[in-house]
C-alpha cells in the first residue's frame, strides 16, 4: 500500500490554482512536497513551515498569478497511517521502513525520504496534481519570499552544498553504486541534494527510483557510510541524477543556513537575498551577545534538536542584544507561527502570575552532560567565568551531614559519594532565586540549581523560571575547604 491522503487546512485569501486567466505565459506554478516522518520532532517543524508557506503565498505580489499553488506534506509513518495533522496540513502518508530495515541502515531514518517519494509518485493524489513542477522541501525550511520558477524540463533548480565536493576519494564507492560512470564518474556528480530542488514532474519520476536505490546501496556500503555520514541520502540523489544525465541549475542563494557564527558576508542582504531559511545550525550565545565557538551550548541556545521530544513553548524569548539578525528572525518566525496556531499549539508558557510551572525553552541547556564533558564545555567556563574559577576544587559541608565537592574537571560528588556534573547556570529566567553570575547547577542525585552567596550555597530542586511559588530548597551548605 502507498498510504492515503487528506485535504488539510487552508488560510488567507483563496488562491485560484494552476489555471488562472490573465496571468503571464511565463508563469509556471509548482507544488510543494514537504518530506517528513511522523515523529514529534518533525511534526512541529512541519507546522512552522506550512504557516510560512501560506504567509508567502498570500502576500505574493503576483496575487492570483502566484506560482505557489499547492502543498502536500509527504509523511513516512508506521504502516502509512495518518498522524493527526492531516486536518491542518494537506498530507499524504506512505509506509516507513520497518524497524529491521532501519536497524540495517544503522538507525538512519532519512532514508525514508526517497522511498516515500517513489510511493507518492504512484498515488492517486499525485496523479491529480495540476502542477507540472514540484519543490521538494524539508521540515526545517522557512520560506522567505516567493521562489521564481526557473526550472525547465531536464534542468531542475538546486542549492549548491559547498561541503559535498565530489573528489577522487569518493570515486571507488561511486563506481560501485554506479558502475556505468566508470573511474571518472565522480566528476559528473554535482554538489546538490534532493532538497531544496524545484523540478519538473517528469524529471522527478525518472530520478526517484534510482535515488532510492542508490541511497540504500550507499548506506549499506561500509566505506561510503563512513565517508559520507548523515548526508549520504543527499549523495544518493546527486549520484542518481548523474547516472541519468540530469544536470541541475545550481543557486548559492537558494537557501541560507545561518548560525551564531555566520559571517557578515553571509548575512549581507538577509533575508530577501535568499528564498529559504534552513535552520540546521545552532544559535549559541553568551548573555552578552558573544557567539559561542563550535560544539558549545550557549547561555542562550536556539537549536531545533533541543525540541526532539516536545515542541518549543510559545513564546520564545528574544536572543541577547548583539546576536545577529538571523537569530532574531528565526525567533520571530517561530513565534509568529505558534501565535497564529493559537490554542492548537500544544505548549505555551503559563500566563504571568500563574502558579503553573514554567517550561524550559532556550536557557539552561549548558548542563547537558555531553556538553559539560566536551573540550569547549567546562574547560571554557573555567577559563572565562570568575564564579567557576572561584569554586573549582572547593568542598562544602551541608546541614544534612553530607559533603559536596566541586571538581576541577566539572565532576561533582555529593551524598554517599554519588557523582555527577556541575557548571555555570547564567539564566536570566531564574530571577533573584538564582541570579546571573551567582548561580550554578549541580546534577547529582537529581538536577539542582544552586545559588552562591559568598561562603554558602542554597541547593534547590531544578526549576527554569521563578514562579509564584518559592523554589524548593533541598540543602544548605557552607564552605569547608578548597577553591580560590
Amino acid at each position: 500500500s502507498s498510504g492515503g491522503s487528506s485535504g488539510g487546512g487552508s488560510s488567507g485569501r483563496n488562491i485560484s490554482g494552476v489555471a488562472v486567466q490573465g496571468c503571464p505565459a511565463s508563469r509556471k506554478p509548482f507544488h510543494v512536497v514537504l518530506t517528513a516522518t511522523a515523529d514529534n520532532y518533525q511534526s512541529w517543524q512541519c507546522r512552522i513551515m506550512y504557516h510560512h508557506w501560506q504567509r508567502v503565498r498570500d502576500s505574493d505580489p503576483a496575487g492570483r498569478c502566484t506560482e505557489l499553488t499547492g502543498f502536500t506534506r509527504l509523511v513516512a509513518s508506521p504502516g502509512g497511517r495518518p498522524d493527526g495533522l492531516e486536518a491542518e496540513i494537506p498530507s499524504h502518508f506512505t509506509p516507513e521502513y520497518e524497524p529491521a530495515d532501519i536497524s540495517r541502515f544503522h538507525g538512519y531514518r532519512v532514508i525514508n525520504r526517497p522511498r516515500s517519494v517513489t510511493y507518492f509518485l504512484k498515488s492517486a493524489r499525485y496523479a491529480a496534481l495540476q502542477e507540472e513542477y514540484l519543490l521538494v522541501a524539508e521540515t526545517d525550511h522557512v520560506l522567505l519570499q516567493p521562489i521564481p520558477n526557473r526550472a525547465e524540463r531536464g534542468s531542475p533548480m538546486a542549492y549548491l552544498f559547498g561541503y559535498m565536493g565530489p573528489n577522487p576519494t569518493h570515486a571507488p564507492f561511486i563506481k560501485r553504486v554506479w558502475p556505468a560512470g566508470g573511474e571518472a564518474g565522480y566528476k559528473q556528480v554535482q554538489s546538490i541534494g534532493p532538497s531544496p530542488v524545484l523540478i519538473h514532474r517528469a524529471d522527478l519520476e525518472e530520478v526517484a527510483g534510482p535515488w532510492s536505490e542508490t541511497a540504500v546501496k550507499l548506506k549499506t556500503d561500509p566505506q561510503a557510510d563512513r565517508t559520507l555520514g548523515w548526508v549520504i541520502e543527499m549523495w544518493g540523489y546527486s549520484i542518481a541524477s548523474a547516472s541519468i544525465g540530469l544536470r541541475h541549475q545550481v543557486f548559492r542563494d537558494f537557501q541560507v543556513e545561518p548560525g551564531a557564527l555566520s559571517s557578515a558576508a553571509q548575512l549581507d542582504g538577509f533575508p530577501l537575498r535568499y528564498w529559504i531559511f534552513h535552520y540546521t545550525y545552532q544559535f549559541e550565545y553568551y548573555l552578552d551577545g558573544t557567539p559561542c565557538q563550535p560544539w558549545t551550548i550557549g547561555e542562550f541556545s536556539l537549536d531545533k534538536r533541543h525540541f526532539s521530544a516536545e515542541p518549543p513553548p510559545y513564546p520564545l524569548p528574544d536572543p541577547p542584544p548583539g546576536a545577529n539578525k538571523a537569530a532574531f528572525f528565526l525567533v520571530g518566525a517561530f513565534n509568529e507561527a505558534m501565535r497564529a496556531l493559537g490554542t492548537a499549539w500544544p505548549r505555551r508558557q503559563p500566563a504571568p502570575g500563574s502558579s503553573e510551572p514554567p517550561l524550559q525553552s532556550v536557557y539552561g541547556r549548558r548542563r547537558l552532560d555531553w556538553f559539560g564533558r566536551h573540550a569547549n564545555g567546562f574547560a571554557t567556563e573555567l577559563r572565562t567565568m570568575p564564579l567557576i574559577k572561584r569554586l573549582v576544587g572547593s568542598e562544602w559541608a551541608c546541614e544534612d551531614g553530607s559533603s559536596l565537592q566541586l571538581g576541577g574537571n566539572g565532576d561533582a560528588r555529593w551524598r554517599s559519594g554519588r557523582s555527577g556534573r556541575w557548571g555555570s547556570m547564567n539564566n536570566p529566567d531564574l530571577g533573584g532565586a538564582c541570579p546571573v553570575g551567582a548561580c550554578i547547577y549541580v546534577d547529582v542525585s537529581g538536577s539542582h540549581n544552586v545559588a552562591v552567596n559568598g561562603s554558602s550555597l542554597t541547593v534547590m530542586r531544578l526549576f527554569y523560571r521563578t514562579a509564584s511559588a518559592t523554589p524548593e530548597v533541598v540543602a544548605r551548605c557552607h564552605r569547608s575547604g578548597g577553591g580560590a
